[in-house]
This record gives structure tokens, C-alpha cells and sequence, in this order.
């Protein structure tokens, strides 16, 4: 499920927050930017509309994963803190930022080992994009606020797999992406391949459809195809690379 949001309604100029700000950026060579901090939207005002949109009553969630490459607005609200609350029976909850726009694999990857480890029958990972940043974050700044739930199930075989590589340079790209493709698909496959928006088409050599996200949503993009696309008899692939960080994801969902 993907969604977009408005500009929000939690405000940051208040004094704590302009104190908070520039501690934070201190000593770092960045400075806090005075000038946007008004209001937004926080990860866990995403995440409040995305868990009532996917209306989970008293079904449990073993695990919830929150996925993004900016920071969030508030450090006073916590999108985990908030789930780890809501969901039914309190289920183990964190949130990682560290892989630039490939969290969102990273945070799937995390999810199958804990349930492969734990027995875990159902995991949420939350993908979120915010684009009020007090300060500069290397890599582009999202243009707006979108969430994209996946809701992750034990129910069938096929189903997901994962593959996450670091240290990608640019120059490896092609030869990386035939790799990725070769691991995940026959050669005949009639997939579709979802690529992120710092990706050339041309490198995939693939003779089935392939869809390029748009821009200015770093981490949402590739994922708000996959739930526009669905997946249905043909498998989906989603590849993104991250040149600041080097972070390459791939992974197939649905097919045999």
C-alpha cells in the first residue's frame, strides 16, 4: 500500500527544536536551516494513517520494521515507540536508516532472518520518505512526504527473496545488475523489473517489462510501482543503488 501525505501539522520552530537543531549539527559542517523549521509531517503521523488504512484489528504482527533515509522531523516522536504500542501484543519493533535508499531491502533481508530465527509468521515493514529537513542530508532530499506499507506473510511457497550488496560503484553497476537479475530470475522469465530513479533502464537487460520510479522519493518510489503493479502469476523485481552510499537491493516478489 503507498500513500502520500500533505505538508503536515507538527511544528518544529519552538524553542527546543531550534535548540535541538543546532546541537545536533554542530561540529558536524552542517548547518540547521532555519528557514523550513515550520511544520511537517513525522514518520509516525505516516505510520498512524498506514496501520488504520490496513485496518489489522486484532491480527498479530510478530515484527514491524521502519525503513527511510532521511531523518525524521521530530526527535520527540517515534514511529517505532508508536508501533510497538499499537500493534496487538506488543511486537519486537526498530527502525534503520543506515543504507540510504536500500533500507527498504535491508529492513526486508532483517525480516526474513528474524523469522526464519524466531518462527515469526507475519512481519510490517514500513517504507517512509519526509521532505522537511532542518538540515543538509548528503544524497537528494525527498520533494514530498509518502509511506508505503508491506505487509509480509508466511502463507506460500515463492513468495520473497532478498539480496543486498554494499561498496556497488557506479562503474559496477551493469555487470552487478546482470548479476542480481541472473540470481533472481531464469533466463526466459517474463518479469516485470522495477527499478529506482538513480538507475539507467538501459542496464537491464531484460526481456520483460521494466518500470523506473520517479524522482524525489528516495526510498518510496520503487515500492509505491510494486503496490500500484500488485503481483500476481509473474514475479516483480525491484533493484535500487545508492552511488552515495554504494547500497545495492534487489529482490523478487510473488512467482513459483
Amino acid at each position: 500500500m503507498h500513500r502520500k501525505f500533505d505538508g503536515g501539522d507538527r511544528r518544529i520552530d519552538d524553542e527546543f527544536s531550534q535548540r535541538h537543531f543546532a546541537d545536533l549539527t554542530r561540529g558536524y559542517g552542517v548547518t540547521a536551516r532555519p528557514e523550513v523549521l515550520v511544520a511537517g509531517t513525522t514518520f509516525t503521523a505516516m505510520a498512524q494513517n498506514l496501520v488504520a488504512e490496513l485496518d489489522l484489528g486484532s491480527d498479530q504482527v510478530d515484527l514491524a520494521l521502519v525503513a527511510h533515509s532521511t531523518p525524521d522531523l521530530d526527535c520527540r516522536l517515534s514511529a517505532a515507540t508508536y508501533l510497538s504500542e499499537e500493534l496487538t501484543n506488543g511486537p519486537l519493533v526498530f527502525a534503520l536508516s543506515d543504507s540510504g535508499t536500500c533500507a527498504p531491502f535491508t529492513a526486508l533481508e532483517l525480516a526474513g532472518d528474524y523469522a526464519r530465527r524466531h518462527g515469526y509468521r507475519r512481519a510490517l515493514v514500513l517504507v517512509l520518505d519526509q521532505s522537511t529537513l532542518p538540515y543538509e542530508v548528503e544524497g537528494t532530499a525527498p520533494r514530498g512526504n509518502a509511506g508505503v506499507a508491506v505487509l509480509l506473510e508466511d502463507r506460500r511457497a515463492g513468495g520473497l527473496s532478498v539480496g543486498h550488496e554494499v561498496g556497488v560503484r557506479q562503474a559496477d553497476l551493469p555487470a552487478s545488475i546482470d548479476a542480481a537479475l541472473g540470481s533472481l530470475l531464469g533466463p526466459d522469465s517474463s518479469a516485470t523489473v522495477v527499478v529506482g530513479a538513480g538507475i539507467d533502464p538501459d542496464l537491464v537487460r531484460h526481456s520483460g517489462p521494466v518500470l523506473v520510479a520517479e524522482t524525489g522519493y528516495p526510498c518510496t518510489a520503487a515500492w509505491s510501482l510494486l503496490a500500484a503493479h500488485g503481483v500476481d502469476a509473474d514475479p516483480v523485481v525491484l533493484i535500487d543503488h545508492d552511488p552515495s552510499t554504494g547500497d545495492l537491493g534487489y529482490c523478487v516478489v510473488g512467482g513459483p
